[in-house]
Formats: C-alpha cells, sequence, structure tokens
C-alpha cells in the first residue's frame, strides 16, 4: 500500500512552532506527505522559550515535547532542521520550492554530550543545543565560530566537521503552510522606554527565560542587575506596539503574558510589588477574562494603572528606574520608582524575505504578516504569519490551514 511519500507531492510547512508542528501532523494525518522546515536546531518555536502557559498554568514544554516527537517519528513528515525557505516560483501545478540547510557542524547521533569541544572552544561558540533534547548533544554557532578546529581533535567520535558546507535543494510542492511565528523587535529606537540602558529593563521573553524554573535563577524572582530581590516590578503594556514608529497594530498576546507573569511572581514572592501599566486590558479567549481576575484577586494583588509611560530612566547610582506616566484615570502626572520594569508588546511575524536572492516567497502587507486571498483561505498561513494569536488560536488556524489544504479538490492555490 502507498503511503503519502509515494503518491503525491508533498506540502511544505514553514517553521516548527506550535502552529507549524499542528499542520503538519494533521496533514499527515491525512495522508499527506509534509516537509516541515525549521530555521532552528530544535523544533518548538517560541513556546519552547517559555516557562508555563495560560489559562491552565501547566509546564509549556510538556504538551510540546509529545508532538515533537509524533512529529519526528511520523512516517509522512520529513524534519529539515537549520533551514530556510530562500525561493518561491509558483506554477500551474503548484511550486518549486528552494530551501537551504546550514550546517550543524556536530552530528547529533554521534555526540555523547561530554564536552570537551565546549572546553576547548576560544571563542564560546559551542553550546548546548536546547536544554530539552533528549538525548542531548552539542551545537557550534556558526555566528560566532572562527575555524580554529581545536573541537575537531577533542571530539572522541568524531562527530565534529566544521567544513561542512551549506546545502540547497529545490522541491516541487503542491502548497506550503507558512507558520513561521514571530520575534521581538529591537525597542532602542524608541529611547523614551529607556531599553538597553540599564540591566533591570528587559523585554517580556527575556524577563521570561530570567524567571523560568528551568533557568539558572530556578524560578526565584531577582533583578539582573545585583542578584537581589525587588521590591516592585513595573510591567508596561504596549511597548512598541500601537506606535506608527514601530509596531502600528496591537500584539494580541501581551495582556494576558503580562497577567500571567504577574501572577506567578506573586505566588513564589508574595512581598514583591507588581504594577502593569495598560492602554486597555485585551483577555478574549475562553476562560483569560477569569484568569485575569484572579490575578487580580492574589493575596496583596496586581495594580493596574491605565498610561502608557512617557519615559523610564535610571536613577543617579544605577540602583532603581524612575518612571514617569499620566494616569488616565486620575489625569495626572506621576514619578514613580520601580527595581525593574518589563517592556511588552514589541512581537512582529518573523521576517520571510530578509536575505533571499529569490525575493519575497510570499506577499506581505503593511504589517508585514502574509496577505490572505480575496476568499480569505490562499496563500494559507496560520499563527503570528497571518496575524497576532496566542497558542490556541494558532493551533486552531493550523488545524484549519491544514484541513482545507488536505480536502482541496481543484489543485494548488494561484
Amino acid at each position: 500500500m502507498m503511503n503519502g511519500k509515494e503518491s503525491q507531492n508533498p506540502v511544505i510547512v514553514a517553521g516548527g512552532g506550535v502552529a507549524g508542528l499542528t499542520a503538519a501532523l494533521d496533514l499527515a494525518a491525512a495522508g499527506r506527505y509534509v516537509e516541515l522546515v525549521e530555521s532552528a536546531e530544535h523544533l518548538g518555536g517560541r513556546v519552547s522559550e517559555l516557562d508555563k502557559i495560560y489559562p491552565g498554568d501547566h509546564c509549556a514544554f510538556c504538551p510540546l515535547w509529545t508532538d515533537i516527537r509524533r512529529v519526528e517519528d511520523h512516517e509522512n513528515i520529513r524534519v529539515r532542521l537549520t533551514s530556510r525557505i530562500t525561493g518561491v516560483v509558483q506554477t500551474a501545478d503548484g511550486v518549486h520550492v528552494t530551501i537551504a540547510t546550514e550546517p550543524r557542524y556536530i552530528d547529533e547521533s554521534l555526540c555523547v554530550f561530554c564536552g570537551r569541544c565546549r572546553d576547548v572552544c576560544p571563542a564560546g561558540a559551542v553550546r548546548p543545543s536546547w536544554e530539552h533534547a533528549s538525548p542531548p548533544s552539542f551545537f557550534i554557532d556558526k555566528t560566532r565560530c572562527t575555524k580554529c578546529g581545536d573541537c575537531v581533535g577533542r571530539c572522541p567520535t568524531g562527530a565534529i566537521d566544521i567544513e561542512r558546507p551549506p546545502v540547497e535543494i529545490v522541491l516541487f510542492a503542491d502548497d506550503i503552510i507558512w507558520a513561521t511565528g514571530f520575534e521581538e523587535v529591537d525597542l532602542t529606537p524608541l529611547p523614551e522606554f529607556g531599553y538597553g540602558t540599564h540591566p533591570d529593563i528587559m523585554t517580556s521573553l527575556e524577563f521570561e527565560e530570567w524567571i523560568a524554573e528551568a533557568s539558572v535563577n530556578q524560578g526565584r524572582i531577582l533583578r539582573r542587575s545585583n542578584g537581589r530581590e525587588p521590591g516592585n516590578i513595573a510591567f508596561i503594556q504596549c511597548a512598541g506596539a500601537r506606535d506608527r514608529r514601530l509596531l502600528p497594530y496591537c500584539s494580541g498576546v501581551c495582556c494576558m503574558h503580562a497577567l500571567k507573569q504577574a501572577q506567578w511572581i506573586k505566588r513564589r514572592a508574595p512581598e514583591v510589588g507588581c504594577t502593569i501599566f495598560y492602554t486597555d486590558l485585551r483577555t478574549v479567549g475562553r476562560d483569560y477574562f477569569d484568569y485575569g481576575l484572579r490575578s487580580l484577586r492574589m493575596t496583596t494583588g496586581v495594580d493596574l494603572v491605565r498610561g502608557r509611560p512617557g519615559m523610564i530612566r535610571p536613577l543617579p547610582g544605577g540602583d532603581a528606574l524612575a518612571l514617569k506616566y499620566e494616569n488616565t484615570e486620575t489625569q495626572t502626572a506621576e514619578i514613580a520608582r520601580f527595581d525593574l520594569v518589563v517592556l511588552n508588546g514589541n512581537l512582529a511575524p518573523s521576517d520571510l524575505t530578509s536575505g533571499r536572492e529569490a525575493g519575497p516567497p510570499v506577499e506581505l502587507d503593511s504589517g508585514g504578516f502574509v496577505s490572505a486571498g480575496r476568499d480569505g483561505t490562499a496563500p494559507f498561513a496560520c499563527g503570528f504569519s497571518r496575524e497576532p494569536a496566542d497558542i490556541a488560536e494558532s493551533v486552531l488556524r493550523a488545524s484549519s490551514s491544514a484541513v482545507n489544504l488536505a480536502g482541496r479538490k481543484d489543485g494548488p492555490s494561484s
């Protein structure tokens, strides 16, 4: 009996985060052969960087790991890591897709994770590929690697080949599902937020990593500047978002993300004060509003201030931060002192066009999102590639894209 690999052209899924994993699994379950293209050295996307996920407050990694293993073990799915789509040529019968794969330099199937390569690397280019990798292996960051070769002779299994060249292939596919996710945008062009001027001014994802239970701090709430517990923390919503100077749209997930982080701060360190400065709170998912109320009803509560701060500066001596803002409810201008500031909102769809000699592989709208066709279904895009979306919404859109593509009878999209 012929399986999907033998009987038809593949469907390309661009991106290995929750949306891409969902789309790949649904397509494979429908008998389609899938080429899953992921630019990182592991699957999981941005969700793999999270500590907890709302509204259930469970570990972000546990359900993600199940889908990763299912994808890796599925006979109808081929995973291409450290790979990018560099060109797309549309034809009447499908698409010619050019995929460039960067060398990993360390063969994970031979790596025994002994650490000898890391110990001798003068540039610090050798690092664990992923804290959740099983079995664990090392990865060489090509942006730091000097090609000195010291690591090659130290590897006891011969897993390292720093001269391995990049590989480029062209596949003929029925279509592409874009699920390339999002990235944080640099906030330094907006000087009022003070990003980069003090170690205790962090973006939301930086703060998530800093306080994660699996991080170096093991879930403790500490300042990055001195390693001490902060007395209070400010969350600044719409930092860079809904701002024509940077991102003109609402990033969609930031209100819930701040409520989640504040709630976990109060659970781990109830004495730390949390204040969320907001434009308006958007809790649109199932049980999201109740989750937000839970944050506000905790022992000492989370304070909400409606207003967007216009200046964040380190105080003399650098021991704290001054935050100047207008409280739009009381219509008063105020200045407050905080030990740590979290900037929330600077999320943009991952760039689909940079460094691609073949030109943009898909039409993008003014916000950088994949533009839909007139019927709203083609080209196929899900998750943050189409518009701001959280995990639940990304999974729903991914399944919708996969079902629509798998059941299509009139050939590839034009």
